[in-house]
C-alpha cells in the first residue's frame, strides 16, 4: 500500500480533502465520460498512464471505477450520484456534459472533481474564474478550448470555393451549442455562412449529414462527443458529396477524415493527471488555476483527400505536424 511517510512517523493521519493519501487505504476514483470515442478514451487512458507513471499501483495504491454515460445527461448524474454513494476520494470528469453533471453532485462537498476535456469551464460555472477557481472550492481541471477562427480559415484556406461550411451538432451539449453560437458569429467575420444540421442522438447523425449535401462546401464537427462517437456517418457523406472534412480531433485521423485541426486528447489525460496527482498530494482544488491545453496540431489525411478529388495547397501542407499516407502517420519536419 502507499503511505505517507510523514503520517506514519508522527502517527497522524490526515483525513481531509487537502491530503487524500491515507496510510493503509487504497484511492478509489470515479472516472466518468459521457460517450465512447476515441479521444476520449485516450483522456481516460492519459489519466490512468500519469498516475501509474507517479508511483499509484491500480488495485494496490488506487482504484478506478470506470464508467460511460452513454451520450445521457441524465445517466451522466445518475453515474456521479453512484460515485458520491460508493464514498469515492475524487472524481475525474471528462467531457463538459459529464463535468456539469459531477459539479452539480458534488456541489458544497469536499470531494474534488476534476475535469478534463471540456470546453469553458467559466462559461458553464464549473469554476468561477480560471485563473482563481475558488467559486467551487472542490473543482479544477483541464480545457481542451480549440482556436475556432483558426480552424475556419484553415477550411477557407483549402479552396477558393469553400464558402459554407455544414455544422452538425448536439445542442444538448453545452460544449457544442457554445462552439457552434461561435463559428456562425465568427464565420460572418470571414466571409462565410455556417448551415448548420441537428443530431441529438448519434443516430441521428447519419440524417443530419446527408441533409448538407449539396448545400454545404466542406463539413466542420468540433468537439461535439455526440457527433464523434458517429463520425463514420459524416466521413460517408463527405465522401458522397465529394467535400473536406476538417474535425477537432486528431485522433480521427486515419478514419476516413480529410484533416483535423485540435489537441492531442492523450496529452489532455495526461494533464488531467498531473492535476489528480496535485491533489493527492495535498493541494487544494481552488488552488489549481484551471490548465488551457496548449500547442494544437493540423494533420492531414492525404488518402481521404484523394478520395474526394482535392489536393491540398502547400501553405496548409506547411502547417501540418503529421501527414497520414498510405495508410501510415508521417511526421513533418520543422
Amino acid at each position: 500500500m502507499k503511505r505517507v511517510l510523514l503520517a506514519v512517523i508522527v502517527g497522524v493521519v490526515l483525513l481531509s480533502m487537502s491530503a487524500l493519501i491515507v496510510s493503509g487505504a487504497s484511492i478509489k476514483i470515479g472516472i466518468c465520460q459521457i460517450v465512447e470515442h476515441a479521444a476520449l478514451d485516450a483522456v481516460r487512458q492519459g489519466v490512468i498512464d500519469s498516475l501509474t507513471a507517479a508511483g499509484y499501483v491500480e488495485g494496490t495504491d488506487v482504484m478506478y471505477l470506470l464508467a460511460n454515460a452513454q451520450g445521457d445527461m441524465g445517466t451522466a448524474v445518475s453515474i456521479a450520484q453512484d460515485f458520491k454513494a460508493q464514498n469515492v476520494d475524487l472524481v475525474v470528469a471528462i467531457a463538459t456534459p459529464t463535468a456539469i453533471a459531477a459539479v452539480q453532485v458534488f456541489q458544497g462537498e469536499t470531494t474534488p472533481v476534476v475535469f478534463a476535456a471540456i470546453t469553458d469551464p467559466v462559461a458553464y460555472a464549473l469554476v468561477t474564474s480560471a485563473t482563481d477557481p475558488s467559486g467551487n472550492e472542490n473543482v479544477t481541471g483541464v480545457s481542451d478550448l480549440i482556436d475556432l477562427p483558426a480552424n475556419l480559415k484553415l477550411l477557407a484556406e483549402l479552396s477558393p470555393k469553400i464558402k459554407r461550411i455544414g455544422m452538425i451538432y448536439n445542442p444538448g451539449e453545452a460544449n457544442s451549442e457554445f462552439l457552434t453560437n461561435w463559428a456562425v458569429k465568427e464565420a460572418e467575420n470571414l466571409g462565410l455562412s455556417i448551415v448548420t444540421a441537428v443530431a441529438d442522438t448519434s443516430a441521428n447523425v447519419q440524417v443530419a449529414a446527408q441533409s448538407l449535401i449539396g448545400r454545404v462546401d466542406a463539413f466542420y464537427v468540433t468537439t461535439d462527443n455526440t457527433v464523434v462517437s458517429a463520425i463514420a456517418a459524416v466521413i460517408g457523406a463527405s465522401e458522397e458529396g465529394g467535400i473536406p472534412f476538417l474535425v477537432a480531433d486528431p485522433t480521427s485521423i486515419g478514419s476516413g477524415v480529410t484533416l483535423a485541426s485540435g489537441f492531442d486528447y492523450y496529452e489532455n489525460g495526461l494533464l488531467t493527471g498531473t492535476v489528480v496527482q496535485q491533489i493527492l498530494e495535498g493541494t487544494k482544488p481552488n488552488e489549481i488555476p484551471v490548465v488551457y491545453q496548449q500547442n494544437p496540431q493540423v494533420v492531414l489525411d492525404l488518402d481521404a483527400a484523394a478520395k474526394i478529388g482535392l489536393t491540398f495547397p502547400q501553405s496548409v501542407i506547411d502547417k501540418a505536424s503529421k501527414i497520414f499516407y498510405g495508410g501510415a502517420i508521417w511526421e513533418q519536419a520543422k
